[in-house]
């Protein structure tokens, strides 16, 4: 929210009625448990043993979180789609450019991106997956809102305009990096308090550059779409 343009931010709120993109955020995982086929839009497996995503070989449907993002940033602004089908696409971007810059949603399909994948943390056993999508964030009773706000403020300008220069390729290529390089690296002893620590600044880094890159998309598309 605080990467959006004031004109974008206003177009947001009275056009499509959302005054912050937190509010809808999780809404593609609620209609995920009501739509089946929209699972798999949520991700992208990548080829075993192959480190860069290749369309013809990784999402030939068009049916993954790659391919989905460029997809509703056409529905979005196309002024011939009806204004309630552009509002879904919009809550879906928010969803699926986080989802993207998640390393393990870029993962192998043996293990479901991790989520075959069991390991014991903190007492319980929990799947590799659930950790990559926050489970390794020390939290100590700090809220979501001041999390966020405490991770863009650490963000350069400079960093914004690299950040915001990128394809969404390149976000999924970073995140198969990150997933085979650290993420699946887990040692038979388990979770090294190097692997934490390299763990929660992956995950902090990831979020915030997910922020910077939907706050630029939504400015360019909402922009032009006018």
């Amino acid at each position: 929210d605080s990467h959006l343009s004031p004109e974008v931010k206003k177009i947001i709120a009275e056009k499509f009625n959302i005054n912050s993109l937190a509010d809808v955020a999780t809404w593609a995982d609620r209609t995920r448990k009501k739509r089946k086929e929209e699972g798999p839009w949520h991700y992208t497996n990548i080829a075993e043993g192959q480190w860069t995503y290749n369309v013809a070989r990784d999402c030939p449907d068009k049916a993954c979180v790659t391919e989905k993002i460029q997809e509703f940033s056409d529905i979005l602004v196309d002024p011939l789609i009806s204004l309630s089908e552009r509002k879904d696409a919009l809550k879906f971007l928010v969803h699926f450019i986080g989802d993207v810059h998640q390393p393990l949603h870029l993962g192998n399909k043996k293990d479901r991106g991790g989520g075959t994948l069991r390991f014991r943390y903190r007492g319980k056993e929990v799947s590799l997956h659930f950790l990559w999508d926050g489970g390794l964030i020390e939290w100590g009773g700090e809220r979501l809102v001041s999390y966020a706000v405490r991770l863009s403020g650490k963000v350069s300008g400079v960093e914004v305009l690299n950040w915001s220069q990128s394809t969404v390729s390149d976000w999924a290529n970073e995140s198969r990096s990150l997933a085979l390089k650290v993420a699946y690296n887990v040692g038979k002893e388990g979770f090294s308090k190097t692997y934490i620590k390299r763990g929660r600044e992956i995950i902090n880094l990831r979020l915030t550059q997910a922020g910077v890159r939907l706050a630029h998309r939504l400015n360019t598309l909402l922009t032009v779409a006018q």
